[in-house]
């Protein structure tokens, strides 16, 4: 079909806004934000969506629904949004023989802007609506419910908005505060942190359920870590001794930094009677390296040289990196497999920078590491090899016969780490 020639030039332009008032989404609320699309001179509106956060997939899928239905303009204004891949937009106008123009994102010209009444009108969609669900099943569920659509979304833009529409809803909802305290400490807000921490935990007591993981476990967890991050070493002990009483099971792992932070904190008695008690305390436990390097500091101390060697050794294969590290040699590359993320190159890292300062103050424990790492390391470089190869056989996962050569791999690993202990 012919098409009439336009007399004038079509352009497009994609805008967006946040709405302020929380939509249920399943059984989770958010606080949507609204992607639209006007004619850039007649300012009427194409299309719109609402979507749970910003997203340029969702933005991109939008136009391309719009090309289809509405047809293709000369020009589409979109925003340059800073964490927008512009070689999306790139690729759209090859497709659509459309000519992409990127914008400044200016929000406050925007918010200012003649387009006021079209976002007016679209918050009208679901203001009326939130409204009326708000009333009828209440603002304290509705905010829990605002809690649990955080891990929908990535922004933590987004999610502080969330978390304070939350806090509107429900003064002190322990569930937005810990959520709260959680970013303020990751941003390196320890204030902030340490006091929303304090709020919750004083606000999820009375319901908390021993021996259970929940939002006051969360909150004293995050008392610990915010303590610690101030330089509070008694009181991150203290807290941590709590947990560990309130909370035997311990779901968030507190019994492998004690004894540590004990260690930092020149607690060294205490520390060496939390590791002779831990076998007692903590049978069959799951294994974390660096729990055995600080334990084998301990035995050091204790002039216990073939425990600690051994306590060294069990941290050596449960994570590769950690002695090249504290040594300052070269380390194994980052790719070899691992039974676990407490094995990984990031794990190494972080755990030199919290507790390395225990060797760095030590010249002979370093020296007695120094001599466990130059023996094991005949054994330590077969591992590797083998631990590569592992590795790359995970990227042959349609091999018919898979299952079974893997756990022949898995096999040869436990082998050579029995024959290793026995020598």
């Amino acid at each position: 079909m012919i098409q009439p020639l336009r007399a004038t030039r079509e352009t497009w332009r994609v805008d967006w806004f946040d709405l302020q008032v929380p939509i249920q989404f399943g059984s989770m609320f958010i606080m949507p934000t609204c992607i639209y699309v006007i004619h850039r001179y007649t300012g009427l509106l194409v299309g719109h969506e609402f979507v749970r956060e910003l997203d340029q997939r969702r933005a991109e899928i939008l136009i391309h629904h719009l090309f289809q239905e509405r047809g293709i303009p000369d020009e589409i204004q979109i925003p340059d949004i800073d964490d927008w891949d512009e070689a999306v937009w790139q690729g759209l106008s090859r497709e659509y023989h459309c000519e992409v123009q990127l914008v400044e994102d200016n929000r406050e010209d925007i918010e200012n802007s003649e387009y006021e009444s079209i976002r007016r009108r679209l918050d009208a969609m679901v203001s009326g609506p939130a409204q009326t669900l708000l009333a009828s099943i209440g603002p304290k569920n509705v905010a829990q419910g605002l809690v649990q659509g955080l891990k929908h979304v990535r922004s933590i833009e987004k999610k502080r908005a969330l978390l304070s529409k939350a806090l509107e809803l429900s003064e002190d909802l322990p569930e937005a505060l810990v959520e709260l305290a959680d970013l303020d400490l990751q941003e390196g807000n320890l204030d902030a942190a340490a006091e929303n921490f304090a709020k919750a935990a004083s606000g999820s007591a009375g319901f908390h359920i021993a021996g259970e993981p929940g939002c006051h476990i969360r909150a004293r967890h995050g008392q610990l870590l915010t303590a610690w991050q101030r330089g509070d070493l008694t009181q991150a002990i203290r807290v941590g001794q709590e947990l560990l009483v309130a909370n035997q099971i311990d779901h968030s792992g507190v019994r492998f930094l004690v004894p540590l932070l004990e260690l930092l904190a020149g607690q060294v008695d205490e520390a060496q009677e939390f590791f002779d008690r831990y076998q007692q305390l903590y049978p069959n436990d799951l294994e974390d390296p660096g729990f055995h390097f600080g334990w084998a500091l301990s035995l050091v101390d204790q002039d216990r040289e073939k425990a600690a060697s051994d306590k060294y050794r069990t941290g050596m294969i449960q994570n590769l990196y950690i002695a090249p590290l504290l040594l300052d040699v070269p380390e194994p590359a980052p790719d070899i497999w691992q039974h676990n993320d407490r094995g990984d190159l990031q794990y190494a890292v972080d755990f030199l920078n919290s507790f390395g300062l225990l060797w760095e103050r030590d010249a002979a424990a370093v020296r007695f590491l120094r001599e466990v790492y130059t023996e094991a390391t005949p054994f330590l470089d077969k591992l590797i090899v083998l631990r590569q190869k592992m590795a790359d056989f995970q990227d042959h996962r349609y091999e018919p016969r898979h299952r079974e050569l893997w756990h022949s791999l898995v096999e040869r690993e436990q082998e050579l780490i029995r024959n290793s202990s026995s020598s």
